[in-house]
């Protein structure tokens, strides 16, 4: 049932094969070398005092067996419950292979979906929800009660929805917050690292400081050459099966493989230094009544429509940020405007302005926020002071994710891309129907027919359901400009990923990688039987010529 992960569990030693080739070379994580040991386990979840003391404190796992049982959610979400209760709430969607391959698209464009949609097709279709739990699901899921008092429930920060048909797996990665993941649903198996073995993991590039992130390390196929210090990686691991929970320190390398039909809820929390259980922690030590999680309050949370606040850093820690100037015995009791919004420029990746400089209309409102008074300075009195809506706004300006927005497409496609997508098209075919248009677009940019639809309507201003080589955009046109937002983006990281992966597998295999996942497309472009004029066979001989943007480099 867990080959993978058990044969890695009884290799007797890591040493040198023939050619010294070390043990474990190319092989799935985990057969470089015997885990530590399993996962602590317990039957009850624990109080919230021994919690932080084993474990929250240290940064140590720990599995709660049986605890998610507690959540109606795991008798109540089938598939026919969920498109019932919930079908037109949507959701973000990744591949099942984390940054294999193309985002997926679903109903409501690229990397988001209704759930009524994603039931329809996750089966067929390599999709898997990734996403923050729309609010009005909170009703069906139960919060471990280690949570519910003290400083834990102050601080909870988000709550994330995982739903796959089975099949998928994530790249060894650490998050930047803790969590609680239970499984509803399925089969997951963990391997966790230890943060102490932090120097011999090989990390994509991410900003200064970052906690979260990934690692640049094959876990199909760990290259021990090329990443000789990761066989100095220790490790442990757990079997979860429907109704376990497990705890995920913040900073600490985990990598998951589900099988079966799985749903997961992951409720987070803070980075913690102390915690205290009072007010309201029982005071015989035990734990609170296990409570639906509709009734807690949750930092970022997401209706259900609109953008979403997945992965939005803690607001508190823009409070704590500050206060930490006032530690310099230089500092003069105040913060000021110069200082604030350079400190939010850097944040912001962007250059500091002179002193005196103007930083913009949406710097001067963050300023506007923490010195309602305009007395021109910030004392420690009145960050301390500052309420939690402030600090979310000030989050949200400084750490907003393109992902979360319902219009992603515009951000994930570059206008250079689309711009050329629609001359080399026109060029080809003396007349393109709208429906020949919006398949191409889905084909060629790897977006969504709600989008292809919405480029071809700017494009028709004639209104006559099709297009000609003079429908092209001039220099003046508005027809793209929904696109100039993901022009130029470029995520180092991903990039580095996809070069590392393109190294580590043979080109047959990265070929059959691409051509799983590309095939019902292609077919869906070549069967299209209701073309108007122009050559059929140049037009797929152009989407079909290898020419199509890769995402990464958009």
């Amino acid at each position: 049932m867990y080959v993978w992960l058990l044969l890695a569990a009884i290799v007797i030693a890591p040493r040198a094969g023939a050619g010294d080739i070390p043990i474990g070379h190319l092989k799935p994580l985990g057969h470089h070398r015997p885990a530590d040991k399993e996962i602590d386990a317990y039957d009850e979840v624990i109080s919230p005092q021994e919690f932080w003391d084993k474990y929250a404190s240290q940064r140590k796992p720990v599995v709660f067996r049986g605890a998610g049982r507690h959540s109606a959610a795991q008798s109540l979400w089938t598939d026919e419950y969920l498109t019932q209760q919930y079908g037109r709430l949507e959701v973000k969607l990744e591949g099942k292979r984390e940054k294999m391959g193309k985002m997926p698209v679903g109903e409501v464009g690229v990397g988001r979906d209704t759930i009524e949609n994603f039931l329809k097709t996750y089966t067929d279709e390599d999709k898997y929800i990734v996403s923050q739990l729309p609010e009005p699901m909170y009703t069906d899921v139960s919060v471990v009660p280690c949570l519910l008092c003290g400083t834990f429930k102050k601080r909870l920060l988000e709550v994330n929805l995982w739903v796959s048909s089975g099949g998928s797996r994530s790249l060894l990665h650490r998050d930047a917050d803790n969590a609680i993941n239970c499984l509803l649903r399925g089969r997951k198996d963990w391997i966790m690292v230890d943060p102490e073995y932090d120097d011999y993991v090989s990390m994509a590039e991410e900003d200064e400081g970052a906690l979260g992130g990934f690692s640049l390390v094959n876990v199909d196929k760990v290259n021990l050459i090329k990443h000789p210090r990761f066989r100095n990686v220790h490790w442990t691991y757990s079997n979860l099966t429907a109704g376990d929970c497990i705890f995920i320190p913040y900073g600490h390398f985990h990598q998951v493989r589900s099988y079966d039909r799985n749903i997961a809820v992951s409720v987070l929390f803070a980075r913690l230094t102390e915690f205290s259980a009072k007010p309201d922690c029982p005071a015989n030590g035990s734990s609170p009544r296990w409570e639906s999680l509709s009734n807690q309050h949750v930092a970022w949370s997401y209706p259900g429509h609109g953008e979403m606040s997945m992965g939005n850093s803690d607001p508190e820690h823009i409070r704590e940020s500050f206060l930490a100037h006032f530690e310099d015995p230089e500092n003069k009791g105040y913060i000021t405007k110069d200082k604030f919004l350079g400190e939010i420029c850097v944040a912001k990746e962007l250059p500091k302005r002179p002193p005196g400089q103007s930083y913009g209309p949406d710097f001067e409102k963050c300023w506007t926020l923490v010195d309602p008074d305009g007395d021109g300075k910030v004392t420690e009195e009145d960050l301390l002071k500052l309420p939690h809506s402030v600090l979310q706004q000030l989050t949200i300006f400084i750490d907003q994710d393109p992902a979360n927005m319902p219009d992603y497409e515009y951000y994930s496609i570059s206008h250079g891309n689309v711009k050329e997508f629609v001359e080399r098209l026109l060029n080809k075919r003396a007349k393109v129907d709208e429906k020949h248009f919006i398949k191409s677009y889905a084909h060629m940019l790897a977006g969504s027919e709600v989008f292809g639809k919405k480029l071809f309507d700017n494009l028709d201003t004639k209104k006559r359901g099709y297009l000609t080589s003079a429908d092209k955009p001039g220099r003046d046109s508005t027809a793209y400009d929904e696109y100039y937002r993901g022009y130029g983006r470029e995520d180092r990281a991903n990039k580095q990923f996809d070069q590392v992966m393109r190294e580590d597998f043979d080109p047959a295999e990265i070929a059959e990688m691409e051509e799983d996942l590309d095939v019902s497309e292609k077919a869906d472009v070549a069967d299209d039987s209701d073309d108007t004029e122009g050559n059929d066979d140049d037009d797929n001989e152009f989407m079909d010529a290898g020419e199509k943007p890769d995402r990464s480099e958009l």
